[in-house]
Formats: C-alpha cells, sequence, structure tokens
C-alpha cells in the first residue's frame, strides 16, 4: 500500500506494516543540499527530489529502508562558474541499527535510528550530498574558453625547462 510521504518514520513500526511511501521532497527543506547548489537565479527553489521506498526486513531479520531518489540539481561549473544540471538517480539500501558485527559481514551502509525513529528528509539529503562531486564541471572543457585544451597541454610538454637535461643523463654506471 502507497502511503503520503512524511518526514519521521517509526522504523519498527513501519517494518512490520511493510510500508511502502512515495512523494517529492523540496530542496528548499535540505538547508545543507541547498548551500551546495549553484547561488544564481534559481538557488533550489522549485526544485524538488522523487523519493520512493520501503521498509522490509533482510536475510538476518534486521529493518532495512530499500528504495529509489531522482533528482536534477543545479551546481556551479568549476572551470565556467556558470550553471551546470546533475542528474541524480540514486538506489537506497541501508540497513537500520546494525550491529557492528553485521556491519562487518554486510556491504551494506547503516543508518542509525533516534529511539526507533529516522528522519527521511536527512537521510535522502545525506545521500545526495555523497552523490555530489567534489569538483563539479562541466563534460565538455569548452565551457571557459579561458580553461586549457589538450593541444595546449602538448604544448606545455614540449616547452617543458628540464628537456635540456635528458641530453646530459648517461646511460653508463660506474
Amino acid at each position: 500500500m502507497r502511503e503520503r510521504l512524511r518526514r519521521r518514520y517509526q522504523v519498527y513500526r513501519e517494518v512490520s506494516r511493510k510500508s511502502y511511501f512515495e512523494g517529492e521532497i523540496p530542496v528548499a527543506d535540505l538547508d545543507r543540499l541547498a548551500e551546495l547548489l549553484y547561488s544564481g537565479e534559481s538557488s533550489g527553489t522549485g526544485v524538488s527530489i522523487q523519493v520512493s521506498f520501503e521498509f522490509v526486513a533482510n536475510e538476518y531479520g534486521l529493518p532495512m529502508l530499500a528504495g529509489q531518489l531522482s533528482a536534477r540539481l543545479e551546481l556551479e561549473c568549476q572551470r565556467c562558474l556558470g550553471a551546470m544540471e546533475l542528474p541524480l538517480a540514486l538506489e537506497l539500501r541501508l540497513l537500520v541499527d546494525a550491529s557492528d558485527e553485521i556491519v562487518g559481514k554486510s556491504s551494506l551502509d547503516t543508518l542509525y535510528s533516534d529511539d526507533g525513529y529516522i528522519d527521511i528528509f536527512d537521510v535522502v539529503e545525506d545521500e545526495l550530498i555523497l552523490a555530489i562531486p567534489l569538483v563539479a564541471r562541466h563534460e565538455d572543457r569548452t565551457c571557459n574558453l579561458h580553461w586549457p585544451t589538450a593541444a595546449d597541454d602538448a604544448v606545455a610538454e614540449a616547452e617543458n625547462p628540464f628537456a635540456v637535461l635528458r641530453a646530459l643523463k648517461t646511460t653508463e654506471s660506474n
């Protein structure tokens, strides 16, 4: 059964009900993420993240959050300092309150609840922040005409000031 998206969930109750949720989270409600977005005209207003997830029990009987996120975020390109769209589609598979032993055996990340409750907005925000590249740049290097291209890299290599030392290098070992 599909239910309306809320901010907080009681994990063990939702696992027992095998609850499924979907909806949109406005970027404006995610302060840490909004700070990372392009500070131009839009600045995250009107942008939403599509979220769908369910609470299930995994093979160890532990609660798990499984779902998908999708968003089109606008970041600042570090080459041209202009807006750059970053489409994201993420799969969520997070154990909830797993012991250290199970965390060591499992390949899944773990989410720790606050007295049995999780804030899905915080989870979504953390996952999106982790998915954003450290240095956002357009794929096309020509977005900034002053940025060196591959041809410029070859010229820089040919003008190596230490190239003269290559002629002094001997192959004999004494």
